[in-house]
């Protein structure tokens, strides 16, 4: 694939993604004002939106250029499968760790 067509291919993919990310920075600004009430809170939360907006267009960008990143010029159909089952398994874990801090937002400091 061209340079110019990776490109292009590669913006395409980051305006697919740019509802959540306008959603996740609202979010993190909605966050911060609330910052003086609850520290501990915002900052896991602030933390979990971050990993989050990165994670979006970063995997958008790898599942796009995946096997031309990955593979050399003489990959199977099983080398792709392959390559695309590695990556959904690092897409689901990534995503988990960057759910971790907002799952433990919500928790922290409620009474048992």
């Amino acid at each position: 694939m061209e340079s110019s067509a990776k490109i292009t291919q590669g913006l395409g993919v980051l305006a697919e993604q740019l509802p959540s990310l306008i959603t996740i920075l609202v979010c993190i600004v909605l966050v911060i004002a609330r910052w003086k009430r609850h520290p501990a809170v915002s900052l896991l939360a602030v933390v979990g939106l971050f990993l989050l907006f990165l994670h979006g267009p970063v995997f958008a960008l790898i599942y796009a250029q995946g096997p031309s990143l990955f593979l050399n010029n003489n990959y199977t159909s099983e080398d792709v499968r392959n390559l695309f089952l590695v990556l959904g398994l690092i897409f689901n874990g990534t995503r988990a760790i960057a759910f971790a801090p907002l799952l433990a937002a919500i928790f922290i400091g409620r009474p048992r």
